[in-house]
């Protein structure tokens, strides 16, 4: 008899009746989004004057949609088949360009800004993409990865934000895609709840554990579910603040940062706000001097980002409590935040419920956030590191190694597994990750929880994937291209803590040269730095061996190798 299933939900809201609607019905077109056509959603950080109402949005949306359809047949022969490559910073006209092929019936593939001309090459060339759009600063990688594709340069569309010159322009023929004010493509309003759960209209790129990155695919079902999910909290405590009569209508903002090929910029930018009626204030990257720069001056009431960031915010003397006392909502995700770090960040950030930093926890597979902070948290502000509360819709288990569940969570970790319509349809044109990433209707997330007062705390990762300030590096990835150099005959990576940042891995090479004269550490951090994005880079040292420790079967023993590292970065040594 097979053993009954401990399942977790929310404590008094398991379950939520989540719109039959598509993304941007729900967004332009329901009393829910909270956004009104005059509502200020985006405006550039170094030009205020640069900027897009709701009403300028929707306009934009269908007259990009109508130009993708009529100049590149985007959606011509359906929804759901049209893959269009994006890679950008961020910029005003991204969302427009996200609702754009989204209402003319494409799918917006996310590529990391970061992205090798190979990486991209890759990316387009897995999801079939025939059309790029790119921003200034990727012309050229865009250019070369579509040379490689076999796509003209046509087929490139420069996304150009700049205030009074706004475009979408083909690098060749000069085709503008936004087309003229009276030339405008409606998108389809979808019902039918099978629709709206079988369709894809995102692919986010994330890095597996036996190699290179995986389309994730995102549906209508999916990231309406996460916006009206998510928000059921604040809207409950506003609803009780209306009841009491203290209620203040405030016009709330934020500061874009983080990258919006990652879920937390996509949904947290492009998405999340217009349901909330918020300002999204544009950086166009991140810089450590213009973060500074802009929180001072806008001083912004809502944010999120990353622990590393957190934590450089509360060691920095370029800012202070009186700078950040606008904020009002604070979070933290995409790598675990301890209570150690939770504390010291809310000593700079300020006390009180409304200043406590709220972790989530989620992956680009659960369209972001499963768990979050309670706006009005009845167990009172929590700095302990815990992941929040199971979100309305979301079931957990956590199980050991047979996917058996644990017996008492509150003793013995366990692999943390995720049901709920927030759980993507799986990989892009890979069945093979699909079928492994999946346990009976269960999402395998990789991530090893355990459960104290009640409340579940992330403390490991059963997979093998790295973390570099929130960003995916797979150990595959690295160990694929290092044994193609000629004078490398066999790698593995792993990943040590960062000393100063708990939530990021640092990755380490142990290499079989074929000859030890003849190669060096450095020459192998330059081959990984020709190749690959910025945090890829191998900034856990390089170690020469003469093997790599492996099981019976051949399998690399990757537990001895970190054990391995840990003694040695302790010792101060960087190589044998």
């Amino acid at each position: 008899m097979a053993k009954q299933q401990r399942i977790y939900t929310h404590p008094t809201q398991p379950t939520c009746c989540i719109p039959n609607v598509d993304l941007l019905t729900l967004l332009f077109d329901t009393e829910l989004s909270v956004a009104q056509d005059d509502t200020l959603l985006h405006h550039a950080a170094d030009n205020p004057d640069n900027k897009l109402t709701k009403a300028d949005l929707r306009d934009l949306t269908q007259r990009i949609a109508h130009g993708l359809r009529h100049n590149y047949g985007v959606g011509a022969n359906g929804p759901n088949k049209d893959v269009v490559t994006v890679i950008s910073y961020g910029q005003v006209l991204v969302p427009a360009a996200l609702y754009g092929v989204i209402a003319a019936g494409g799918v917006y593939s996310a590529a990391s800004p970061s992205s090798t001309v190979a990486e991209l090459h890759r990316q387009v060339d897995i999801g079939q993409s025939r059309l790029i759009i790119c921003g200034h600063e990727h012309v050229d990688v865009a250019s070369k990865a579509a040379a490689k594709a076999g796509l003209p340069q046509r087929n490139v569309l420069l996304l150009d934000s700049t205030a009074g010159a706004w475009s979408l322009k083909s690098l060749a023929d000069n085709i503008e895609v936004i087309s003229k004010p009276d030339q405008k493509l409606p998108w389809q309003n979808i019902t039918d709840p099978q629709a709206l759960k079988d369709s894809l209209i995102v692919i986010l790129w994330s890095s597996g554990t036996t190699g290179l990155p995986k389309g994730v695919m995102l549906s209508h079902l999916n990231l309406v579910a996460e916006t009206y999910i998510t928000a059921l909290s604040g809207r409950a405590f506003a609803a009780k603040e209306i009841e009491k009569g203290t209620f203040v209508p405030k016009q709330h903002s934020t500061l874009a940062h983080l990258p919006i090929s990652h879920i937390a910029g996509l949904f947290g930018y492009l998405i999340g706000p217009i349901y909330s009626g918020a300002t999204v204030i544009w950086m166009r990257k991140y810089v450590w001097e213009d973060l500074v720069k802009y929180l001072k001056q806008y001083r912004i009431t809502t944010w999120y980002t990353v622990p590393s960031i957190w934590l450089r915010i509360a060691k920095s003397s370029d800012i202070t409590l009186a700078d950040l006392s606008g904020l009002e909502g604070v979070s933290t995700g995409a790598a675990p935040m301890d209570g150690v770090l939770m504390k010291h960040v809310n000593s700079k950030v300020g006390s009180g419920n409304e200043k406590m930093i709220g972790q989530t926890w989620g992956l680009s597979e659960t369209t972001g956030a499963v768990t979050a902070a309670q706006k009005d948290d009845p167990r009172g502000a929590d700095d302990t590191g815990s992941i929040g509360y199971i979100l309305p819709s979301v079931e957990l288990r956590s199980v050991d190694d047979d996917y058996v569940d644990v017996e008492d969570p509150e003793k013995q970790e366990g692999e943390l597994l995720i049901r709920s319509p927030l759980v993507t349809n799986g990989y892009f044109r890979n069945e093979g990750a699909t079928r492994e990433a999946f346990r009976d209707g269960w999402f395998c997330s990789g991530d090893v929880g355990i459960l104290r007062g009640g409340k579940f705390y992330v403390v490991d990762r059963k997979k093998e994937l790295l973390k570099y300030k929130g960003l995916q590096v797979a150990p595959a990835e690295l160990e694929n291209l290092l044994i193609t150099h000629e004078q490398i005959k066999e790698a593995a990576v792993v990943g040590l803590p960062a000393p100063d940042d708990p939530g990021t891995d640092l990755p380490r090479a142990y290499i079989v040269p074929n000859e030890k004269s003849k190669i060096n550490e450095d020459e192998v951090k330059e081959f990984v730095k020709s190749k690959l994005a910025h945090y890829k880079q191998l900034r856990g040292g390089v170690v020469f061996v003469d093997e790599i420790p492996k099981n019976a079967i051949g399998k690399m023993l990757r537990r001895e190798l970190r054990e391995r590292a840990k003694k040695e970065t302790a010792n101060g040594r960087s190589r044998l």
